[in-house]
């Protein structure tokens, strides 16, 4: 290779080697539609207050920090470590309305929230809900219930699913519907899809026509769902399956690509997500 040639091919090198740096420094599960509201504005919140900080003592370099990082937080998503982690959590604490509801790739929250797992199985094999065979496995009667229960509800609005699921819940709550995300607001917010309303709404009815107090009726609506075959809201078939087949791959602010899920294979619904 004479001279020439090896200078023309310098500018092609640099360009391959600024655009390896950028496809390393972009992350598109944080952007774009992935992008997280409240994390960006906790990001630009923590850069000004640095740039404040730096300018005290240089005015270029404010400015410097300002650009690098508002690149960083356009490219990335965010420029303060493990933001994922905890930005949403700070800004749902900050007295302010960012504007951001549910993410639609983000699991469905629960009915249950913490559960006792030993004190639920206790109650639900004391109903008669729950038998054990070498396994464990729902009551016919128990499905049964379940799933009528799960049909009729399948049959209501939004809106309707909404209030019946503030209705079922051991404590007072109103309800409301935001994008695709069913609103139950109580002591703390409850924001679920439309097939875990329908599956755990049903659960605990049934639940308690059975016999166990509500509370623990609502505690065991979360583990009630690994025992769905079918999807509450189309009627499809579940199977245990990954993100990355069934949901987009790593898609929202909590993306697992590889984390085991139960998803409808007629409509991708997302019904259960398995502990890593």
């Amino acid at each position: 290779m004479d001279r020439t040639q090896s200078v023309r091919l310098k500018p092609i090198g640099m360009i391959a080697g600024y655009m390896s740096v950028l496809d390393s420094i972009v992350r598109p599960e944080h952007t774009g539609d992935n992008r997280c509201y409240p994390c960006t504005v906790v990001n630009a919140v923590g850069v000004a207050l640095v740039s404040f900080l730096v300018a005290r003592r240089s005015r270029f370099g404010a400015v410097a920090v300002a650009l690098v990082a508002g690149a960083l937080i356009w490219l990335r998503g965010y420029v303060i470590p493990y933001t994922p982690q905890f930005g949403p959590q700070i800004a749902d604490r900050l007295p302010i309305a960012f504007g951001h509801g549910p993410n639609d790739a983000d699991p469905s929250d629960s009915i249950g929230g913490d559960t006792d797992p030993e004190a639920v199985l206790t109650a639900l094999f004391e109903a008669g809900v729950l038998v054990e065979d070498g396994d464990l496995f729902l009551a016919e009667a128990f499905e049964t219930a379940w799933n009528d229960r799960m049909a009729d509800l399948r049959d209501l609005d939004d809106a309707a699913l909404a209030a019946n699921a503030a209705a079922a819940v051991p404590f007072d709550a109103e309800s409301g519907v935001q994008g695709n995300r069913l609103l139950v607001a109580g002591p703390h917010d409850l924001w679920l899809t439309r097939p875990v309303a329908i599956a755990e709404t049903a659960a605990l009815e049934a639940l308690v026509k059975w016999g166990v107090d509500r509370e623990t009726a609502a505690k065991a609506t979360h583990p009630l769902r690994t025992f769905l075959y079918q999807c509450p809201s189309c009627a499809g078939p579940l199977a245990e399956t990954t993100y990355q087949n069934c949901c987009g791959g790593t898609r929202g602010v909590y993306g697992h690509p590889e984390r085991s899920v139960l998803a409808c294979q007629a409509c991708g619904a997302l019904l259960f997500e398995f502990d890593e």
